[in-house]
């Protein structure tokens, strides 16, 4: 998928071209915000939130906008202000998802919308299992349970997420979007794995060695998985589904 484009997918359900403001909770690095400043009704107010504070002086600077750094259930902006709210995957993490669909509700204008994304319960599945495995043939086999429990990703998904968002938004609309993620080589999957995947479902470690020693207990499992796996020209396909509500509370 090309860089930016699930952002502008996003963007094209809500008539962005005639929004005049918009909050982006959740920031990160700001691409969504790239794209709020880019589609939206020119000379448009865009406010970019997020808890971490080097997120949101890094998007002010990258794209010259407003920036705010608050949680997603306390937002410090007066009510109505926004014709659109974005939350980035935001919900499944955020620590009271009931209060952060009120706040994402109460700041938005008459007639506005909030744009909440998340991904399904079955996105990236196929990584999900080949670790599940991994842990099995390398025998650690708590670690293979405790990694196939639901994790804090599955408390908003796009199975569940329109209940919970029902409860404050008069209407709410699901929009899915299925799509691969394309490792070039398996190689390519390892580094990714490595960087935190593996982890999934272990006990507490000391540190940084503790992960490390993990990683390389693994690593020649999912290799042989992942290998077993790969196309014809070596990629490693990974398929996901993700997508994004579009909520409105009249």
């Amino acid at each position: 998928m090309p860089a930016g484009s699930f952002y502008d997918w996003q963007l094209s359900l809500v008539g962005i071209r005639g929004v005049y403001s918009a909050l982006d909770v959740g920031c990160g690095e700001g691409r969504m915000t790239q794209a709020l400043c880019q589609q939206a009704a020119p000379g448009a107010w865009i406010v970019a939130v997020d808890r971490q504070p080097e997120a949101v002086a890094t998007t002010r600077a990258r794209h010259a906008v407003d920036g705010l750094c608050a949680s997603v259930e306390a937002l410090p902006v007066a009510p109505g202000q926004f014709e659109l709210t974005t939350a980035g995957h935001v919900l499944a993490s955020a620590r009271d998802i009931p209060r952060a669909v009120r706040e994402l509700c109460r700041v938005l204008a008459p007639g506005g919308a909030l744009l909440a994304s998340a991904d399904s319960e079955s996105s990236a599945r196929r990584l999900l299992d080949w670790h599940v495995e991994a842990c099995r043939r390398a025998g650690l086999a708590h670690q293979a349970r405790r990694a196939a429990e639901p994790s804090a990703r599955d408390r908003f998904t796009l199975e569940n997420g329109a209940h919970t968002l029902s409860r404050t938004f008069k209407t709410v609309d699901v929009h899915a979007r299925d799509e691969m993620l394309a490792f070039p080589s398996v190689d390519a999957l390892l580094r990714l794995y490595v960087t935190g995947l593996h982890l999934r479902g272990a006990p507490a470690l000391d540190g940084p060695g503790d992960a490390n020693a993990l990683a390389d207990r693994l690593r020649p499992h999912l290799r042989d998985i992942a290998t077993a796996a790969t196309e014809l020209d070596g990629r490693v396909i990974v398929p996901r589904r993700s997508g994004c509500f579009v909520a409105r509370p009249v």
